[in-house]
């Protein structure tokens, strides 16, 4: 770690002296030989223990792929990887929906710093969630929040993709079908929290704002991404809907047994994200992907928020906003922050440089931008534990590639 310290130092020091005498800074280019057996090893050795059943990696820099890699199989004890699988992304979902509010705000046709009731009126009379003398929330005997006082701040919009809304999550099995029966839950829920006072992870936030996009473009939510992100990008894979033929490709989702060997973790029939069905398009973790279309998106996202043909998609100020940290040290302490919709490195003690940002879904995909290096690097999995934040094969891929770069 103090290695790494005095490296991401050094190379900070680099960046500023090129700031500082107008010397575009290009960072360094990848050791592809390096790269392929980093990854690999830390692959195979996942494999070999039965902490992976299969994996799918793209490492794209300076406009072309370097690395595309396909690890394992499909299922456990099935055919290996072909390469054009389809992963229930989780939450990798929320960055594509922080984007398409973005386009919203770019557009003119919301304000991302007024108020959500503004949009939607029933969230004006919001009460906070009631807590006990230790600082726990009070729940009934269905698990449900108490409310308490009357909440004193209004919920801007923005803090819904910066999880600092202080709305809570759509409970699994619990008779939400569609994005509007998720939205009238979620009206009749306290709030965590004061909005804006402090960070708390939250996936029903990003219902709201998928309600909200579809009010103001007049297009359901996912016609408005397939219109907006997904076809201008070409991921014709990348769906809340897979149908029959994108369901065949779906990969397994591992699970570890006892003795360590990997094997396949039943999922309900026809949910893409635990026992959500399909039809509930869920703005924070309903999507399904492959690693070539999610890197088209990530590409778009290296590129400013340019797709290939050069067509800006968002301007570049609204852009910036994207992946400018929107909670500070006092609510979230350390070396990441919340932007929107993405986490973003503020900190030079971090195995990727600060400035960079992605984000990781619970069932073990990942992803992240390094625009110093100009990477962008799509991890693909299904796993129903090593997932989210701190998964280890997350951090073991970002910790590859850096060492490729001689990062560390």
């Amino acid at each position: 770690m103090v290695l790494l310290r005095i490296k991401a130092l050094a190379a900070a020091a680099v960046m500023f002296f090129c700031s500082l005498f107008g010397i575009e800074y290009r960072g360094r280019a990848l050791d592809l030989n390096r790269l392929e057996s980093g990854v690999s090893a830390s692959q195979n050795a996942r494999l070999e223990n039965g902490a992976l059943t299969g994996a799918q990696i793209i490492v794209y820099q300076n406009s072309e792929k370097k690395l595309s890699a396909v690890y394992g199989l499909k299922n456990a004890g099935g055919k290996a990887l072909a390469g054009d699988e389809i992963y229930r992304i989780a939450s990798m979902t929320k960055p594509v929906t922080a984007f398409a509010l973005l386009m919203e705000y770019d557009r003119g046709n919301i304000d991302i710093y007024a108020d959500v009731s503004d949009y939607l009126p029933a969230f004006s009379d919001m009460y906070l969630a009631k807590r006990s003398d230790d600082g726990s929330i009070l729940r009934d005997e269905k698990g449900r929040a108490l409310k308490g006082g009357k909440a004193k701040t209004p919920i801007k919009v923005y803090q819904l993709v910066s999880h600092t809304s202080g709305v809570g999550d759509v409970p699994g099995a619990g008779g939400i079908t569609t994005l509007d029966s998720a939205v009238e839950y979620l009206e009749s829920q306290p709030l965590c929290f004061e909005p804006g006072t402090a960070q708390e992870y939250s996936t029903g936030a990003f219902d709201l704002a998928a309600k909200i996009i579809e009010n103001s473009s007049g297009l359901e939510f996912e016609e408005y991404l397939r219109q907006n992100i997904f076809t201008p990008l070409g991921m014709t894979d990348t769906t809340f809907e897979p149908d029959e033929a994108q369901w065949a490709r779906v990969a397994g989702m591992h699970n570890r047994g006892g003795d360590g060997r990997a094997f396949d973790e039943p999922t309900v029939p026809g949910c893409v994200f635990g026992d959500y069905p399909v039809s509930y398009h869920a703005a924070g973790a309903g999507l399904v992907s492959t690693a070539e279309d999610y890197l088209k998106f990530a590409v778009m996202l290296l590129d400013g928020g340019a797709a290939p043909d050069g067509t800006r998609l968002v301007s570049e100020k609204s852009f910036r906003l994207f992946i400018t940290p929107v909670t500070d040290n006092k609510i979230m302490p350390g070396n990441t922050k919340w932007g929107l919709g993405v986490r973003v490195i503020t900190g030079y003690d971090h195995t990727l440089p600060k400035g960079s940002y992605g984000w990781s879904g619970a069932y073990g995909t990942h992803f992240w931008i390094d625009p110093v290096n100009r990477i962008a690097a799509v991890y693909m999995k299904n796993s129903v534990f090593d997932g989210g934040a701190g998964c280890m094969t997350g951090e073991e891929f970002e910790k590859d590639v850096m060492k490729s770069l001689g990062w560390f």
